[in-house]
C-alpha cells in the first residue's frame, strides 16, 4: 500500500502493547519478534506476517521523524524504490503503510549476516571468495543503475549474506533517482564508506556506487579498511586524492597484480577514471575468477560458510578452489 490510506486503522496502535525496550508487539498484520537494526532513518524488525506464518523485516521510521516533512520525504522515497525493484540480488518488496505519522515498509527476512557482523566474524576472506561476494552484489547494483537508480550508500552494513550463500543489498534509505537533481543535498553516507564525491559536493552518480564496491572488496581481503572511518572531510579526501594501493600479500603473484589493478580502477578519484557501470567492474572481477575456475559464486561463498562453522555441513556443492592465493 502507498500514499496516505484513509479509514485504514494507525498500523502501531496506542493501546497495543510494548515491551520495556519501545519495541512494539505488533504492526499493522505483522508480529514483532525482535529488533534487529538501527540506523540513522528508522528501526528494522524481524515479524511474522500472522496470516501465513512467513518471516518479515518491518522497517519503521524513528518517532522522532514521523512528523518531519523532510525525513518522511525520504522514508516515501525509499518506499517507491524497494517497492520498483526485483532481482535476485536485492531484498524482495513485501508490503508497505504510508499514513504518516504510521509508516512501514515491509521486505523479505534473510537468514544470515550483513557484512559488517560476517566480517566481525571471520575478519577477512579468501580473495576469490570476496570476488564472489562482490559480483553478486554489483549484479543488484547494475540493475539498479539500469533503473536509473543510484544506492549512494553501499556499506558493510547493507548488503547482506544468507546461509545458502546469497547476496543481498538492502537499504535504500539515501537512494536516488538520476532525476533528482537537489538529492545530494541531503546525502550523508557512511563514514569509511564515502567516495569522493560523498564529501566534495559533487554530485551523486551511478560510479559513487562503483567506488564504494571498491572499498567493500578491499576491507573483504584485507580484513580492514583502506580509507579510514572520519568524519574530516578535508582529511578524509586528501587521502582519497594521494591513494596507492598497498601490497595485498596474496601467494599468487598474478592474482596480486589483476586484483591491485582491480581496486586501482574501482577506487579512482576521479569519476572518469573509474569502471564507467557495475557490468564493467563484473566483467573485471570475472575474468579474474575464470582464471582460477571459480565459476558459481554462490557456491563458492556457501563453502566459505561451511568451512567456518557458520553453517552445518558437509559442503555438497561444485569443488572450487576457493583459497588460492590466499596469504
Amino acid at each position: 500500500m502507498e500514499g496516505s490510506i484513509a479509514g485504514v486503522p494507525s498500523p502501531v496502535s496506542s493501546n497495543q502493547a510494548t515491551t520495556a525496550q519501545n519495541i512494539p508487539a505488533k504492526i499493522g498484520p505483522y508480529k514483532v519478534v525482535a529488533e534487529v537494526g538501527v540506523g540513522g532513518l528508522g528501526r528494522v524488525f524481524r515479524g511474522i506476517d500472522e496470516r501465513n506464518g512467513n518471516s518479515v523485516a518491518i522497517k519503521v521510521l524513528h518517532d522522532k521523524y514521523a512528523r518531519n516533512s523532510k525525513f518522511l520525504g525520504i522514508f516515501h522515497r525509499e518506499l517507491l524504490i524497494v517497492s520498483s525493484l526485483h532481482h535476485k540480488h536485492i531484498v524482495s518488496y513485501l508490503d508497505s503503510f504510508f499514513n504518516p505519522p504510521d509508516c512501514y515498509i515491509v521486505t523479505e527476512f534473510v537468514d544470515g549476516w550483513s557484512g559488517y557482523s560476517f566480517l566481525k566474524q571471520v575478519k577477512r576472506v579468501p580473495p576469490l571468495v570476496g570476488l564472489c561476494v562482490v559480483i553478486d552484489m554489483l549484479q543488484g547494483i547494475d540493475h539498479l543503475h539500469l533503473h536509473d537508480t543510484i544506492h549512494s550508500d553501499l556499506s558493510a552494513a547493507n548488503y547482506l549474506i544468507d546461509k545458502k550463500g546469497r547476496i543481498l543489498v538492502t537499504d535504500f534509505g539515501l537512494a536516488c533517482r538520476l532525476e533528482v537533481e537537489d538529492y545530494r543535498n541531503y546525502m550523508i553516507g557512511t563514514p569509511g564508506y564515502y567516495s569522493p564525491e560523498h564529501i566534495s559536493n559533487e554530485p551523486i552518480v551511478q560510479q559513487t556506487d562503483i567506488y564504494c564496491a571498491g572499498l567493500i572488496l578491499f576491507e573483504l581481503v584485507t580484513g580492514r579498511k583502506i580509507i579510514p572511518a572520519s568524519n574530516d572531510r578535508h582529511q578524509t579526501l586528501e587521502l582519497m586524492r594521494r591513494l596507492k594501493i598497498p601490497a595485498l600479500g596474496l601467494t599468487d603473484p598474478a592474482m596480486e597484480k589483476a586484483l591491485n589493478k582491480l581496486l586501482k580502477t574501482a577506487l579512482a578519484f576521479s569519476v572518469s577514471r573509474r569502471y564507467q557501470s557495475a557490468d564493467l567492474m563484473m566483467f573485471a572481477c570475472y575474468e579474474i575468477l575464470k582464471r582460477y575456475e571459480i565459476r558459481f559464486a554462490r557456491h563458492a561463498i556457501k563453502k566459505f560458510l561451511v568451512d567456518q562453522a557458520l553453517v552445518p555441513g558437509p559442503y555438497e556443492g561444485h569443488d572450487q578452489a576457493i583459497y588460492h592465493g590466499s596469504p
